[in-house]
């Protein structure tokens, strides 16, 4: 049975997307298993008639996983798909240490379909693909991962755009969106982004190749569109947003269009100011 990864840090933004992901557990009959790891807690040094490091430690995950428990109770609303036959299942598990590598362990040892994760409220995207938990995870595992705003759920999927440069690891990514469009039955936009430093026989081989693959899928709800300019990031978003996007997705590795965006700082501040839920496709991605 498949898992649906929920990644929580009691935040706000964490509990919303516990909830979104719960509904889209729903949709893909999948089991859930939220995770909270402690990163950042430092023990209290030993002193004479108080607690030991040990006793805090053990203080710490006995509270965390009384929240956990809370949180996957406040989850049954969201997962009544009006069966009896069945309904997710909600298993949840405290750690320490680092994100990422717990992440990796729960892929290592559950079925993973996907990781849900909420955005940090007030935090900089750009953080995302810089450093950070979020982009540690991203860079280390092997299954897609959701990045999503506050408010927005996943239940109700009409419209993906896939941004592209047409690199021969996106088209992974295109077998697995159309292959959960097959339960969805949305429609995906593929948006070809230019790339910088290519000559024009260079993406014009690129982009034969690619499509290619594309037409072998079969998809039939799917087309293309071109991105030109330089202000390329502050045109997607605006694309999203008058085309009124349910999900935007891409693949993320060091030499993506993304990566090499990131270094100009009017493209940083764009991606702050996105609010459409991120499906990122990891360069370690596996279908």
């Amino acid at each position: 049975m498949k898992t649906i990864l929920i990644l929580t840090d009691f935040s706000k933004n964490a509990a919303h997307a516990a909830f979104a992901g719960a509904k889209l557990a729903r949709k893909l009959r999948a089991n859930i298993l939220l995770l909270h790891s402690n990163t950042s807690q430092a023990p209290s040094p030993i002193y004479a008639g108080g607690f030991t490091a040990v006793d805090e430690i053990n203080f710490l995950e006995k509270e965390n996983l009384e929240k956990l428990r809370d949180l996957a109770d406040s989850l049954e609303p969201f997962l009544d798909n009006g069966e009896r036959t069945w309904q997710p299942f909600v298993h949840y598990e405290e750690s320490i240490g680092p994100l990422a590598y717990q992440v990796r362990n729960a892929i290592a040892a559950t079925d993973i379909e996907i990781i849900v994760m909420g955005a940090r409220a007030g935090s900089r995207l750009d953080h995302f693909f810089t450093g950070g938990e979020t982009f540690s995870v991203i860079d280390k595992v092997s299954r897609p991962v959701i990045i999503l705003p506050q408010n927005i759920y996943l239940d109700d999927l009409k419209r993906i755009v896939f941004a592209t440069d047409f690199a021969e690891d996106d088209v992974k990514a295109m077998r697995y969106l159309a292959g959960l469009g097959l339960i969805f039955n949305y429609h995906i936009e593929i948006v070809h982004v230019n790339s910088y430093g290519d000559d024009n026989i260079t993406k014009e081989l690129r982009k034969m190749k690619f499509m290619k693959h594309i037409q072998r899928l079969r998809y039939p709800h799917l087309n293309i569109k071109e991105l030109h300019g330089k202000d390329v990031v502050n045109r997607l978003n605006r694309l999203c947003e008058e085309s009124k996007t349910d999900l935007l997705a891409f693949t993320h590795y060091r030499d993506s269009f993304f990566a090499r965006l990131l270094h100009h700082s009017t493209a940083r501040e764009a991606l702050e100011n996105q609010k459409v839920p991120m499906l990122i496709f990891p360069a370690k991605f596996t279908l």
